[in-house]
């Protein structure tokens, strides 16, 4: 049967108008659209201690510091894949990534602070044989040209091998403060259970109580050790630093504690992605080491505050951002 073009013209005209129609009066145009419900007060991952938040990178694809503390970014080999809140960092197990940058006094100048970042790894390799993505593989440093360890240093630790399911994180802090015997304190997060999954850390430290904190998935680790005294199942997420020998973990010698959190022997540089002795050049006086690597996993929404920030607001982090906010 032979149909009138323009009758079915004139047909498709008035559908579309219905459509249009229909969906024009299904708008609520007297109302504002309704909010998330906020999580502890925030609508936003980046409301939470926000003056206190001097540098954050979502690696949306690109390397950049949206606070602006750290700058002249340099990439290499750099890699991206779907994170937590869209894209995020990619790291290798066969090609060394990894990119620094120069930081202003907002980082170099911490006292007290907080790191948090969203990673999602395998575990490590033995380094029995040196090579890419096997040994301990850094994650964030801030560099001292002449020593052998940065300032602040998160890394993989190298793996246990009577727990082949544990991620051994650790953070160490290099205190140059007078005055301070003990500056070197280097716990480790035990991490069980984890391997291959999208997970929340934090480190936290609080200059005025010189009370170190750990979190995973907004709560209190539950096993953190690898300091001074520590008993061998570890503690449940936080502990106290010592200027010098407190005998036990309890400070049976009446030690001074930790205080201020002094970077010394700093010259602006950052790396993330691996070890400050790792990079091409080397970014301090020491060569490449065969029991150290890159990070071969992924990183995503990585936050520096300039301040120790509470245990709620850990936990209201990492809610939001799990919720993509």
């Amino acid at each position: 049967m032979k149909i009138n073009k323009y009758s079915l013209i004139f047909s498709c005209v008035l559908l579309s108008q219905f459509f249009v129609s229909c969906d024009d009066e299904n708008i609520d145009k007297t109302n504002a659209p309704i909010a998330y419900e906020a999580i502890g007060g925030y609508a936003s991952s980046d409301d939470i201690a926000a003056t206190d938040l001097v540098s954050k990178f979502s690696f949306e694809n690109n390397l950049t510091d949206s606070k602006g503390s750290i700058n002249n970014i340099i990439g290499n080999n750099i890699g991206y894949s779907a994170g937590v809140k869209g894209i995020a960092y990619n790291g290798s197990s066969s090609q060394e990534r990894y990119f620094t940058g120069t930081a202003t006094t907002a980082v170099t100048g911490l006292n007290s602070f907080t790191v948090s970042f969203w990673m999602n790894t395998a575990n490590t390799v033995d380094p029995a044989v040196a090579g890419q993505g096997k040994g301990a593989q850094g994650i964030f440093s801030i560099v001292r040209p002449t020593e052998f360890w940065g300032a602040l240093n998160v890394f993989m630790e190298n793996p246990d091998s009577a727990f082949p399911n544990r991620i051994r994180l650790k953070i160490n802090l290099e205190n140059g403060r007078n005055g301070v015997a003990w500056g070197s304190w280097g716990p480790i997060v035990n991490i069980d259970n984890n391997i291959n999954k999208w997970m929340h850390v934090v480190f936290s430290y609080d200059a005025s109580k010189s009370v170190f904190s750990a979190y995973i998935n907004g709560e209190l680790a539950p096993n953190l050790g690898s300091f001074p005294y520590a008993p061998s199942a570890g503690v449940n997420g936080s502990t106290v630093f010592y200027a010098d020998n407190p005998g036990s973990i309890n400070n049976s010698n009446n030690a001074p504690k930790y205080g201020n959190f002094q970077m010394t022997g700093t010259n602006g540089k950052v790396v993330f992605g691996t070890h400050p002795f790792e990079t091409t050049p080397a970014l301090n006086n020491v060569g490449q080491q065969d029991w150290a690597t890159s990070y071969a996993g992924l990183l995503d929404e990585f936050r520096i505050y300039k301040s120790a920030l509470a245990s709620s607001d850990v936990r209201f982090l990492y809610k939001l951002e799990s919720d993509g906010r």
